[in-house]
């Protein structure tokens, strides 16, 4: 008996205010490819009943990023290359950053090259890279509640970049239902917000 009530203490006890949880603990993958250098964006369907004001707790969030690359010129240079990736709750023309209202994730990978001729013909080459995984505060009970039935995946990377910008990544969370009141605010909040 006493077991039952901590399991239901731990499935319970961080519940957002207006919301009952309706399920565990689900991972929806995703992926999305975007052309070296170029803005890519792919909607991602949670499939929430709106009919029973159904929405989504996110609790965590992966990403893995493909490594930039680049080609060496053979002439002083500076080469930047990098990707991005972001999620958010609505689509954007942009890229996103999580100064943006529905933007809930960001991840990114950068490097920076630095060719330099040398007396005699040689030349030399100085390296640097940047990696800025996604930074999920343990300290939260949640980081996002989706109330649309969609989230998007965006990519993006610099003219520097020769590969393809592609992520891979999971989203942690679950499902819960909500009052109307609060149904409505979420939704309208998300909409009026992008």
């Amino acid at each position: 008996m006493f077991a039952s009530f901590i399991n239901y203490l731990r499935f319970h006890w961080n519940m957002p205010t207006g919301l009952k949880q309706s399920s565990g603990q689900i991972e929806v993958s995703f992926e999305q490819l975007s052309v070296p250098g170029g803005f890519g964006q792919k909607r991602i369907d949670l499939q929430l009943n709106a009919l029973d004001n159904e929405v989504f707790v996110v609790t965590g969030v992966k990403l893995d990023l493909t490594t930039p690359q680049s080609n060496l010129t053979g002439v002083a240079a500076n080469i930047d290359a990098s990707t991005f990736a972001a999620l958010t709750t609505q689509p954007t023309s942009v890229m996103p950053t999580l100064a943006d209202s529905t933007c809930f994730a960001t991840a990114s990978e950068k490097f920076r090259i630095l060719e330099e001729i040398q007396a005699g013909g040689g030349y030399a080459v100085a390296f640097g890279a940047i990696e800025n995984a996604v930074d999920t505060p343990h300290s939260m009970d949640y980081l996002a509640i989706i109330a649309t039935p969609n989230f998007y995946v965006s990519t993006d990377g610099s003219s520097g970049n020769t590969n393809s910008n592609q992520v891979r990544g999971k989203l942690y969370g679950y499902r819960a239902a909500a009052s109307s009141s609060i149904y409505a605010s979420l939704v309208q909040s998300e909409l009026l917000s992008s």
